[in-house]
């Protein structure tokens, strides 16, 4: 598998990163309370640090292989960043970036996630042709109404 561009390896590793802190956080937390009496840390305190760090490995696994429901993932992760505005908005403009977006790119979808614009969606969520693009007009005449 190819390397995934610049802005897509900083975006994941600062996600791998962020997880990786909160697994040695929890781990660090459980060796220096675990003797103390007054201190007590449950285990719901455990399992929700353990969530978010899941969260954050999944996100930039997601992000790294370009999964679909990566860069909304990666947005709500990076929520976390923003109270550091020269971190914050360095991850969110990456995010914005052509080249970030283009790595999430399917096949007969734009870099920006939308279908082509000879392609509906309609009412009822199937997507298809709209009538006329298949058939070609002959020249001096209006399409069939």
């Amino acid at each position: 598998m190819r390397r995934p561009p610049d802005c897509v390896v900083f975006v994941a590793r600062t996600h791998w990163a962020v997880g990786a802190v909160m697994l040695g956080s929890i781990a660090l937390l459980h060796l220096v309370f675990r003797d103390l009496p007054r201190i007590e840390v449950g285990a719901r305190g455990y399992q929700v640090t353990s969530a978010l760090a899941a969260v954050y490995l999944l996100a930039g696994t997601l992000v790294w292989f370009g999964a679909p429901l990566a860069q909304t993932l990666s947005r709500i992760c990076a929520l976390l960043y923003l109270p550091r505005p020269s971190f914050g908005f360095r991850i969110w403009d990456i995010m914005n970036s052509a080249e970030f977006r283009a790595h999430f790119a399917r096949p007969g979808h734009e870099a920006t996630g939308h279908a082509p614009e000879n392609v509906t969606t309609a009412p009822d969520g199937t997507r298809g042709r709209r009538r006329g693009d298949d058939k070609a007009q002959p020249s001096g005449t209006s399409p069939p109404e």
